[in-house]
Parts: C-alpha cells; sequence; structure tokens
C-alpha cells in the first residue's frame, strides 16, 4: 500500500487541513529591528501513525524585479537559509482531546518541544522546552510561540505567525512578532 493512501490516525483528523505542501505568497521576518521579506515551504506529512511529519524551508532570494517584491516567480536565486522538521502529536488515546505537541528541531542550532491547544481550523503551540548547541551565539531564544490559522474563506490559505522572546527581550516584555507567513496550498501530498 502507498503510504499516500494511507488513512490519517483518528486522533489528527481534527487537523488534516493542514496536510499537503504550502508555499508562502507573502513571509516576513523580524528580528532586532530589522525587517526582510523571503519564501517559506511547509510539507505535512503522515504515515498513519498519530503524528505528522513537518518540513519548513526558508530561502533568501534575489528578485527579478526592480520592485524588490519576493515572489516563487520572479526569485532569480533562490538561497537556503532556515531549516526545520519535527513532529505534531495529538493525543491518540483519547481523539476528544484537543492538546497538541510540537517536537522541532532548527538547522540553526535550536531544538524544542512546544504545547498548545487545537480550536477548530487553527491551533497554538508555545515553547516548554529549549535546547540550542554548545557553540550558537546569543541572543538566545527564550520563548516562541506559533499561531496556524486556516483561512475562513479560503481552505487554501493557511496564515502563520512566530512570536519570540530571547535574552535580550525585557521579562516585562512581550514576545514580538517574529515571523508573518501566508501560504498558498499548492498541493494535498
Amino acid at each position: 500500500m502507498s503510504l499516500s493512501k494511507v488513512p490519517v490516525h483518528k486522533c489528527l483528523e481534527k487537523i488534516q487541513w493542514l496536510l499537503g505542501v504550502w508555499r508562502s505568497e507573502s513571509a516576513t521576518i523580524q528580528l532586532e529591528g530589522k525587517s526582510f521579506s523571503y519564501l517559506s515551504e511547509l510539507k505535512c506529512e503522515h504515515v498513519g501513525q498519530p503524528n505528522f511529519i513537518l518540513h519548513i524551508n526558508g530561502f533568501n532570494v534575489q528578485p527579478l524585479t526592480n520592485d524588490n517584491k519576493v515572489s516563487w516567480t520572479n526569485a532569480n536565486e533562490l538561497k537556503p537559509f532556515h531549516r526545520e522538521m519535527g513532529f505534531l502529536r495529538v493525543n491518540p488515546k483519547d481523539e476528544t482531546i484537543n492538546n497538541i505537541s510540537y517536537l522541532n528541531v532548527q538547522n540553526v542550532g535550536l531544538s524544542n518541544v512546544e504545547e498548545g491547544n487545537i480550536n477548530g481550523n487553527s491551533f497554538t503551540v508555545e515553547t516548554k522546552t529549549i535546547g540550542r548547541s554548545c557553540f550558537n551565539k546569543d541572543p538566545s531564544v527564550q520563548l516562541l510561540r506559533r499561531e496556524y490559522q486556516l483561512d475562513e474563506k479560503d481552505a487554501n490559505i493557511l496564515n502563520v505567525k512566530v512570536f519570540m522572546s530571547t535574552s535580550r527581550t525585557d521579562n516585562n516584555e512581550q514576545p514580538f512578532e517574529h515571523l508573518t507567513i501566508q501560504y498558498r496550498k499548492i498541493s494535498n501530498e
């Protein structure tokens, strides 16, 4: 049997809208007072187990147009700059529970466990533990919160926001908006 034909585990049916390949229509990163656009691709797949596998790939691009608008069609050159992958998990013993966890590792030397709740066609997860490699530079990430929201009018649009606090963030400050991405689904597989 082909893995694409394996049924989604029952506990994940409530978020199966995430399955497929999504490409950014817009993606902006904010860090230390700087902002720039980039391209992002998210792939969500499953093998019938009680988890989804996520791959997120970010690209710096050199736009072909003079207006500096970044898009998949006007990119002169894609330069990989950020990679992460992980597993979205929902409690397989009770399909009525809306708790979700995200186990994530990034090529910038971070690994984290994020937990949160599913609310219809959206979910939010926030870090519970963060690990980093011994040679990572400061500032260190102290908190990540990811918000995934399927568009109410178009099930092929996914909005993602990532909020972050670092070792340079004042303890009284709320996490700042680090990433804002609007994805469009390009494939169901």
